[in-house]
């Protein structure tokens, strides 16, 4: 370390503790600089698996939903119009169809 701090002090034409000041100043920007990045990468990826565990039970609550629907004679009985697409019971409608 004393070498490099040599070597800077003279080719920048520094005194040798201002350089050595500042050859520290600059590892300890490097470390901290280090230590944010890690830190950001390690709450992205946690917020990742947090979104992913969501929407994954988004998925299931509307695959349940789905599945809890009436069946075509349970929608007729019901007054309900059977969605042949979807096949769910739709709501029937207020007017003449």
């Amino acid at each position: 370390m004393t070498w490099l701090i040599t070597l800077v002090a003279g080719a920048v034409g520094l005194p040798r503790p201002v350089a050595g000041i500042l050859a520290w100043a600059a590892i300890a920007l490097a470390v901290s600089g280090a230590a944010l990045g890690g830190y950001e990468l390690i709450k992205h990826w946690g917020a990742d698996e947090v979104r992913a565990k969501i929407e994954k039970e988004n998925t299931d609550a509307i695959h349940k939903g789905v599945d809890a629907r009436m069946s075509l004679d349970e929608c007729i009985d019901a007054g309900g119009v059977y969605d042949f697409g979807h096949q769910r019971c739709g709501v029937a409608t207020l007017g003449p169809r």
